[in-house]
Protein backbone atom coordinates (compact mmCIF):
# COMPACT_ATOMS: atom_id res chain seq x y z
CA UNK A 1 0.00 0.00 0.00
CA UNK A 2 1.00 3.26 -1.01
CA UNK A 3 0.16 6.74 0.52
CA UNK A 4 0.59 9.76 -1.44
CA UNK A 5 0.24 13.25 -0.17
CA UNK A 6 -0.79 16.16 -2.59
CA UNK A 7 -0.03 19.91 -2.07
CA UNK A 8 -3.74 20.63 -4.11
CA UNK A 9 -7.09 19.57 -4.05
CA UNK A 10 -6.54 20.07 -7.96
CA UNK A 11 -3.80 17.50 -7.79
CA UNK A 12 -5.98 14.80 -6.38
CA UNK A 13 -7.69 12.04 -8.56
CA UNK A 14 -11.16 13.73 -7.54
CA UNK A 15 -13.34 10.72 -9.03
CA UNK A 16 -11.78 8.27 -6.89
CA UNK A 17 -11.51 10.97 -3.90
CA UNK A 18 -15.23 11.30 -4.60
CA UNK A 19 -15.69 7.68 -4.20
CA UNK A 20 -14.16 6.90 -1.69
CA UNK A 21 -16.01 9.54 0.59
CA UNK A 22 -19.10 8.00 -0.83
CA UNK A 23 -18.47 5.06 0.39
CA UNK A 24 -17.72 5.82 3.71
CA UNK A 25 -20.69 8.06 3.88
CA UNK A 26 -18.57 11.14 4.24
CA UNK A 27 -20.01 14.52 4.75
CA UNK A 28 -19.97 17.53 2.54
CA UNK A 29 -16.84 18.91 4.17
CA UNK A 30 -14.97 15.65 2.17
CA UNK A 31 -16.44 16.63 -1.14
CA UNK A 32 -14.05 18.07 -4.07
CA UNK A 33 -16.35 21.20 -3.79
CA UNK A 34 -16.04 21.49 -0.43
CA UNK A 35 -12.09 20.91 0.06
CA UNK A 36 -11.55 23.23 -2.97
CA UNK A 37 -13.21 26.35 -1.64
CA UNK A 38 -11.57 25.93 1.87
CA UNK A 39 -8.68 25.67 0.00
CA UNK A 40 -8.83 28.87 -2.23
CA UNK A 41 -11.09 30.91 0.45
CA UNK A 42 -10.06 29.79 3.94
CA UNK A 43 -11.82 30.98 7.01
CA UNK A 44 -8.92 30.33 8.99
CA UNK A 45 -5.30 30.61 7.86
CA UNK A 46 -3.11 27.99 7.45
CA UNK A 47 -0.11 27.28 6.25
CA UNK A 48 -0.55 24.27 3.44
CA UNK A 49 -2.56 21.81 2.84
CA UNK A 50 -1.96 18.02 2.88
CA UNK A 51 -4.27 15.26 0.58
CA UNK A 52 -3.79 11.90 1.72
CA UNK A 53 -4.99 9.09 -0.50
CA UNK A 54 -3.98 5.60 0.18
CA UNK A 55 -3.83 3.48 -2.71
CA UNK A 56 -3.14 -0.60 -3.92
CA UNK A 57 -2.06 -0.35 -7.36
CA UNK A 58 -4.66 2.27 -9.26
CA UNK A 59 -7.38 1.89 -6.72
CA UNK A 60 -7.93 4.24 -3.85
CA UNK A 61 -9.06 2.99 -0.63
CA UNK A 62 -8.78 5.81 1.85
CA UNK A 63 -8.54 9.55 1.78
CA UNK A 64 -8.24 12.11 4.42
CA UNK A 65 -7.83 15.95 3.86
CA UNK A 66 -5.04 17.89 6.59
CA UNK A 67 -4.04 21.39 7.04
CA UNK A 68 -0.49 22.41 8.67
CA UNK A 69 -1.23 25.08 11.18
CA UNK A 70 0.85 27.92 12.88
CA UNK A 71 -1.03 27.03 15.97
CA UNK A 72 -3.13 23.75 16.25
CA UNK A 73 -5.87 24.31 18.88
CA UNK A 74 -6.94 28.17 18.26
CA UNK A 75 -9.98 27.74 20.34
CA UNK A 76 -8.34 25.48 23.26
CA UNK A 77 -10.53 22.36 22.15
CA UNK A 78 -6.86 20.63 22.82
CA UNK A 79 -5.70 22.22 25.77
CA UNK A 80 -9.46 21.40 27.58
CA UNK A 81 -8.88 17.78 26.90
CA UNK A 82 -5.14 17.78 29.06
CA UNK A 83 -3.56 17.76 25.26
CA UNK A 84 -1.06 20.44 25.74
CA UNK A 85 0.92 18.94 22.60
CA UNK A 86 -0.65 20.85 20.02
CA UNK A 87 0.47 24.69 20.98
CA UNK A 88 2.68 24.30 18.19
CA UNK A 89 2.56 23.78 14.85
CA UNK A 90 0.14 21.10 13.92
CA UNK A 91 -0.75 18.96 10.62
CA UNK A 92 -4.47 18.10 11.61
CA UNK A 93 -6.97 16.53 9.92
CA UNK A 94 -9.56 17.24 8.91
CA UNK A 95 -10.22 21.31 9.91
CA UNK A 96 -11.86 23.08 12.71
CA UNK A 97 -14.60 23.73 10.91
CA UNK A 98 -15.42 20.15 10.22
CA UNK A 99 -17.40 18.52 13.37
CA UNK A 100 -17.68 14.72 11.71
CA UNK A 101 -13.88 14.08 11.01
CA UNK A 102 -13.07 10.10 9.65
CA UNK A 103 -11.02 8.68 7.55
CA UNK A 104 -13.24 7.41 4.60
CA UNK A 105 -12.11 3.95 3.86
CA UNK A 106 -12.98 1.76 0.84
CA UNK A 107 -12.82 -1.39 2.51
CA UNK A 108 -14.18 -5.03 2.54
CA UNK A 109 -13.92 -5.95 6.45
CA UNK A 110 -12.84 -4.96 9.97
CA UNK A 111 -9.38 -6.60 9.59
CA UNK A 112 -8.78 -4.82 6.32
CA UNK A 113 -10.11 -1.31 7.27
CA UNK A 114 -8.13 -1.70 10.78
CA UNK A 115 -4.58 -2.14 7.96
CA UNK A 116 -6.19 0.94 5.89
CA UNK A 117 -6.45 2.99 8.47
CA UNK A 118 -2.98 2.57 10.08
CA UNK A 119 -1.12 3.33 7.39
CA UNK A 120 -3.13 6.61 6.86
CA UNK A 121 -2.34 7.46 10.52
CA UNK A 122 1.44 6.27 9.89
CA UNK A 123 1.61 8.44 7.10
CA UNK A 124 -0.03 11.50 8.66
CA UNK A 125 2.70 10.98 11.56
CA UNK A 126 5.64 11.27 8.90
CA UNK A 127 4.19 14.07 6.56
CA UNK A 128 4.35 15.95 10.41
CA UNK A 129 7.84 15.25 11.00
CA UNK A 130 8.41 16.06 7.14
CA UNK A 131 6.84 19.77 7.27
CA UNK A 132 8.16 20.39 10.86
CA UNK A 133 5.32 20.13 12.69
CA UNK A 134 5.34 19.71 16.20
CA UNK A 135 2.01 17.56 16.66
CA UNK A 136 -0.11 15.08 13.77
CA UNK A 137 -3.12 14.28 15.03
CA UNK A 138 -7.40 14.62 14.01
CA UNK A 139 -9.12 16.44 15.61
CA UNK A 140 -13.47 15.71 15.89
CA UNK A 141 -13.67 12.12 15.57
CA UNK A 142 -17.48 10.67 16.68
CA UNK A 143 -17.63 8.24 19.71
CA UNK A 144 -17.47 4.87 17.84
CA UNK A 145 -15.59 5.96 15.01
CA UNK A 146 -13.14 3.03 14.24
CA UNK A 147 -9.68 4.75 13.68
CA UNK A 148 -10.12 5.74 17.63
CA UNK A 149 -9.21 2.36 18.02
CA UNK A 150 -6.48 2.18 15.82
CA UNK A 151 -5.34 5.41 17.26
CA UNK A 152 -5.31 3.59 20.86
CA UNK A 153 -3.04 0.67 19.62
CA UNK A 154 -0.56 2.99 18.32
CA UNK A 155 -0.02 5.18 21.23
CA UNK A 156 -1.70 8.00 20.39
CA UNK A 157 -3.52 9.94 22.60
CA UNK A 158 -7.04 9.52 22.61
CA UNK A 159 -9.10 12.18 24.37
CA UNK A 160 -13.33 13.33 24.17
CA UNK A 161 -12.81 17.37 23.27
CA UNK A 162 -16.40 18.17 23.06
CA UNK A 163 -19.99 17.52 22.24
CA UNK A 164 -21.91 17.40 18.80
CA UNK A 165 -25.60 17.44 18.14
CA UNK A 166 -27.40 15.42 15.43
CA UNK A 167 -31.10 15.32 14.92
CA UNK A 168 -32.47 11.81 12.97
CA UNK A 169 -35.23 12.71 10.87
CA UNK A 170 -36.56 9.14 10.69
CA UNK A 171 -38.34 7.14 13.79
CA UNK A 172 -36.91 3.93 15.28
CA UNK A 173 -37.61 1.81 12.98
CA UNK A 174 -36.37 4.12 9.93
CA UNK A 175 -39.09 5.19 8.95
CA UNK A 176 -38.76 8.75 7.33
CA UNK A 177 -40.88 12.28 9.03
CA UNK A 178 -43.36 12.72 6.38
CA UNK A 179 -43.61 16.32 7.50
CA UNK A 180 -42.69 18.91 10.03
CA UNK A 181 -45.76 18.64 11.99
CA UNK A 182 -44.86 14.64 12.22
CA UNK A 183 -41.61 15.20 13.62
CA UNK A 184 -43.45 17.83 16.14
CA UNK A 185 -45.29 15.08 17.22
CA UNK A 186 -41.51 13.27 18.56
CA UNK A 187 -40.94 16.61 20.93
CA UNK A 188 -42.12 17.10 24.45
CA UNK A 189 -45.55 18.86 25.00
CA UNK A 190 -43.94 22.38 26.05
CA UNK A 191 -41.37 22.63 23.02
CA UNK A 192 -43.94 21.50 20.68
CA UNK A 193 -46.21 24.22 21.77
CA UNK A 194 -44.25 26.90 21.97
CA UNK A 195 -43.10 26.17 18.17
CA UNK A 196 -46.43 26.45 17.07
CA UNK A 197 -47.30 29.70 19.08
CA UNK A 198 -44.16 31.55 17.77
CA UNK A 199 -45.01 29.93 14.15
CA UNK A 200 -48.48 31.53 14.42
CA UNK A 201 -47.42 34.48 15.66
CA UNK A 202 -44.92 35.18 13.02
CA UNK A 203 -47.41 34.41 10.34
CA UNK A 204 -49.63 37.26 11.90
CA UNK A 205 -46.81 39.76 11.87
CA UNK A 206 -46.05 39.21 8.48
CA UNK A 207 -42.79 37.21 8.53
CA UNK A 208 -41.85 35.25 5.38
CA UNK A 209 -39.30 32.88 5.20
CA UNK A 210 -37.42 31.62 2.46
CA UNK A 211 -34.54 28.99 1.48
CA UNK A 212 -32.60 30.30 -1.76
CA UNK A 213 -29.27 29.88 -3.56
CA UNK A 214 -26.46 32.00 -1.85
CA UNK A 215 -26.32 35.58 -3.32
CA UNK A 216 -22.96 38.15 -1.93
CA UNK A 217 -25.34 40.88 -0.82
CA UNK A 218 -27.37 38.50 1.38
CA UNK A 219 -24.14 36.08 2.82
CA UNK A 220 -22.70 39.52 4.05
CA UNK A 221 -26.16 39.76 5.99
CA UNK A 222 -25.59 36.78 6.89
CA UNK A 223 -21.98 36.41 8.13
CA UNK A 224 -22.98 39.94 10.22
CA UNK A 225 -25.52 38.23 11.86
CA UNK A 226 -23.43 35.12 12.59
CA UNK A 227 -20.70 36.84 13.76
CA UNK A 228 -22.76 38.77 16.54
CA UNK A 229 -23.92 35.48 17.96
CA UNK A 230 -20.35 33.78 18.02
CA UNK A 231 -19.46 36.47 19.68
CA UNK A 232 -21.64 34.80 22.70
CA UNK A 233 -19.02 32.22 22.25
CA UNK A 234 -16.11 33.74 21.94
CA UNK A 235 -16.41 32.22 18.21
CA UNK A 236 -16.46 35.72 16.24
CA UNK A 237 -13.50 35.62 14.44
CA UNK A 238 -14.51 32.27 12.84
CA UNK A 239 -16.45 33.88 10.47
CA UNK A 240 -14.20 36.54 8.78
CA UNK A 241 -15.23 38.60 5.25
CA UNK A 242 -14.75 38.78 2.27
CA UNK A 243 -13.28 34.38 3.26
CA UNK A 244 -17.08 33.80 4.41
CA UNK A 245 -18.98 35.19 1.42
CA UNK A 246 -16.08 33.39 -0.99
CA UNK A 247 -16.47 30.40 0.96
CA UNK A 248 -19.62 30.09 0.47
CA UNK A 249 -20.22 30.94 -2.82
CA UNK A 250 -17.72 28.49 -3.99
CA UNK A 251 -19.59 25.58 -2.67
CA UNK A 252 -22.21 25.71 -5.78
CA UNK A 253 -25.08 23.56 -4.87
CA UNK A 254 -23.98 22.17 -1.38
CA UNK A 255 -24.82 25.42 -0.14
CA UNK A 256 -28.33 27.45 1.00
CA UNK A 257 -29.22 30.49 2.46
CA UNK A 258 -31.94 30.36 4.86
CA UNK A 259 -34.09 33.68 5.53
CA UNK A 260 -36.46 35.07 8.03
CA UNK A 261 -37.50 38.34 6.97
CA UNK A 262 -39.97 41.00 8.15
CA UNK A 263 -40.79 44.32 5.94
CA UNK A 264 -37.51 44.87 4.69
CA UNK A 265 -35.68 43.23 7.88
CA UNK A 266 -33.73 40.29 7.83
CA UNK A 267 -34.52 38.80 11.20
CA UNK A 268 -32.36 35.75 11.00
CA UNK A 269 -30.60 34.15 8.64
CA UNK A 270 -27.66 30.89 8.35
CA UNK A 271 -25.96 28.99 5.23
CA UNK A 272 -26.91 25.22 5.57
CA UNK A 273 -24.76 22.47 3.53
CA UNK A 274 -25.95 20.11 2.02
CA UNK A 275 -24.76 16.12 1.10
CA UNK A 276 -26.52 13.25 0.42
CA UNK A 277 -27.81 12.43 3.40
CA UNK A 278 -27.92 15.70 5.89
CA UNK A 279 -28.58 19.35 6.10
CA UNK A 280 -25.29 20.60 8.30
CA UNK A 281 -27.23 24.06 10.32
CA UNK A 282 -23.71 25.13 9.57
CA UNK A 283 -23.66 29.11 10.07
CA UNK A 284 -26.22 31.81 11.48
CA UNK A 285 -27.55 34.14 13.61
CA UNK A 286 -30.10 36.35 14.66
CA UNK A 287 -30.76 40.19 15.28
CA UNK A 288 -33.11 39.83 18.35
CA UNK A 289 -33.94 37.57 20.54
CA UNK A 290 -37.81 38.19 20.55
CA UNK A 291 -39.60 40.57 18.01
CA UNK A 292 -43.55 40.56 18.32
CA UNK A 293 -43.68 37.64 20.92
CA UNK A 294 -41.65 35.54 18.73
CA UNK A 295 -38.51 34.00 18.35
CA UNK A 296 -36.87 34.35 15.05
CA UNK A 297 -34.18 32.16 15.91
CA UNK A 298 -36.79 29.19 15.95
CA UNK A 299 -38.48 30.38 13.10
CA UNK A 300 -34.98 30.13 11.71
CA UNK A 301 -34.26 26.24 13.13
CA UNK A 302 -38.57 25.47 12.05
CA UNK A 303 -37.48 26.56 8.16
CA UNK A 304 -34.40 24.48 8.28
CA UNK A 305 -35.48 21.46 9.78
CA UNK A 306 -39.16 22.08 7.70
CA UNK A 307 -36.37 21.90 4.45
CA UNK A 308 -34.32 19.03 5.41
CA UNK A 309 -37.79 17.06 6.01
CA UNK A 310 -38.91 18.35 2.50
CA UNK A 311 -35.78 17.31 0.87
CA UNK A 312 -35.63 13.52 1.90
CA UNK A 313 -32.46 14.10 4.06
CA UNK A 314 -32.24 11.20 6.66
CA UNK A 315 -30.59 13.91 9.24
CA UNK A 316 -30.05 17.37 10.17
CA UNK A 317 -26.23 17.72 11.86
CA UNK A 318 -26.62 20.18 14.52
CA UNK A 319 -23.01 21.59 14.75
CA UNK A 320 -21.62 21.87 18.56
CA UNK A 321 -22.45 23.91 21.35
CA UNK A 322 -26.25 25.51 22.48
CA UNK A 323 -27.05 22.56 23.73
CA UNK A 324 -30.14 23.20 25.66
CA UNK A 325 -31.70 24.73 22.23
CA UNK A 326 -30.60 21.46 20.51
CA UNK A 327 -31.70 18.97 23.19
CA UNK A 328 -35.03 20.63 22.96
CA UNK A 329 -35.58 20.15 19.28
CA UNK A 330 -34.99 16.60 19.91
CA UNK A 331 -31.19 16.12 18.72
CA UNK A 332 -28.84 13.44 20.15
CA UNK A 333 -25.53 14.12 21.29
CA UNK A 334 -22.08 13.05 20.24
CA UNK A 335 -19.02 12.80 21.89
CA UNK A 336 -16.36 13.95 19.86
CA UNK A 337 -12.56 12.63 20.06
CA UNK A 338 -9.02 14.44 19.18
CA UNK A 339 -6.31 11.45 18.56
CA UNK A 340 -2.99 13.34 19.15
CA UNK A 341 0.75 11.20 18.00
CA UNK A 342 3.27 10.79 20.72
CA UNK A 343 5.91 13.38 20.06
CA UNK A 344 8.66 11.97 18.18
CA UNK A 345 11.65 10.51 20.13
Amino acid sequence: MAVTVSDSIDDVDTVQWGEVAAAGTAPVHYGPAYLRAYEKHPLSPFLAARYLAAAEGDRTLAVLPCYLQKQGDPYGFLRGAGIEEADGPALLGHNWYCYDTRVPVRATGPGERARVLGAVLDALREQAAADGARTAGLVSVPEGDPVLDVARDKGWRVAPIVTRFQLPLHGAAGEPFLSYDGYLTTLGARTRRTIRQYLRRAAEAGVITAVEVPRPEVLRTVGDLTRRTAAKYDSAGMYPEPAFTDFVLALGDHARVVRVDRGGETLAAAVVLLDEERLHMWAGGTSHATVDGFSPNYLLWATEIRTAISWGKRWVEGGRSNQPMKSRHGMSPLRLFACVAPPAR
